[in-house]
């Protein structure tokens, strides 16, 4: 199937993790990728990969999506490569296990930076130039199950998370009442087993098959999730098959908020 035949799609935290699955797959369904990420090295190789599979399908663009500037320059480069931009993934993030009584200005004010401003930029330039086009087009951005339920060992990442959501809602207001045929709309992942997953790991001092046994009991279906699980989301979102829905979050958690 080519369920994302003839789009082009932004996606940030595209090196690694959930974004980069989320990237392959998205190219294998025929869309255009632009990589977005800090590091050019992974990067490159992995647009170089995805042309390699899918020809003319991706091309990295380093983004800070902390900076305004930066993303100024993503979204002309995306129109210049591709033409235009039709879906924004905003899936670049950051965390760290900290409570209210240990966090610090300094990791509380990255974490905002990046998981919150970052997916307000996204939103921000996405939504205008995907308008540009007059066609349907799509923003989905990554929240959390912290952000619902909330986690006091994840208090700054949390908070981020919760504002996700809400930006996710008033976003999808705005696009209704300007007219514009994008829908925004979050997915919410539970615990996943990723890069992110690993270095929370090295952080507690817990090998990675010990954070995998602490987690993996707090979802009633019994383990950890897959990146491929939560971009399966991220691409129905995306994709036409989800044309009737906007200003929500697809809770991907094995059952965690159900509890």
């Amino acid at each position: 199937m080519n369920r994302l035949e003839g789009k082009t799609a932004l996606i940030t935290g595209a090196t690694k993790g959930i974004g980069k699955v989320t990237a392959e797959l998205f190219a294998s369904e025929g869309a255009k990728v632009v990589l977005c990420g800090r590091n050019e090295n992974d990067g490159s190789n992995l647009a170089a990969g995805l042309n390699s599979k899918f020809p003319g399908s991706a091309a990295f663009c380093r983004l800070d999506v902390t900076d305004r500037k930066s993303w100024e320059r993503t979204i002309t480069f995306t129109k210049e490569t591709f033409g235009e931009l039709n879906i924004v993934i905003n899936n670049a993030g950051i965390s760290f296990r900290e409570n209210l009584g240990e966090i610090t200005d300094e990791t509380w004010n990255k974490m905002i930076a990046t998981n919150q401003t970052g997916v307000y930029y996204g939103m921000q330039f996405g939504i205008a130039a995907i308008a540009e086009n007059g066609k349907p087009g799509a923003i989905v951005s990554t929240a959390s199950v912290d952000g619902v339920v909330g986690d006091s060992n994840f208090f700054g990442y949390s908070a981020t998370k919760a504002a996700v959501q809400s930006m996710t809602r008033c976003a999808a207001l705005y696009c209704g009442e300007q007219g514009f045929q994008i829908r925004v709309n979050a997915v919410a992942p539970g615990y996943i087993l990723t890069e992110m997953a690993e270095d929370d790991a090295r952080q507690n001092g817990q090998t990675i098959d010990e954070y995998c046994s602490e987690f993996a009991k707090l979802h009633p279906i019994g383990r950890m999730g897959q990146a491929t699980e939560v971009a399966e989301a991220y691409l129905f979102l995306a994709s036409d098959a989800a044309s009737f829905i906007t200003g929500t979050t697809l809770m991907v958690d094995g059952g965690y908020v159900a509890k």
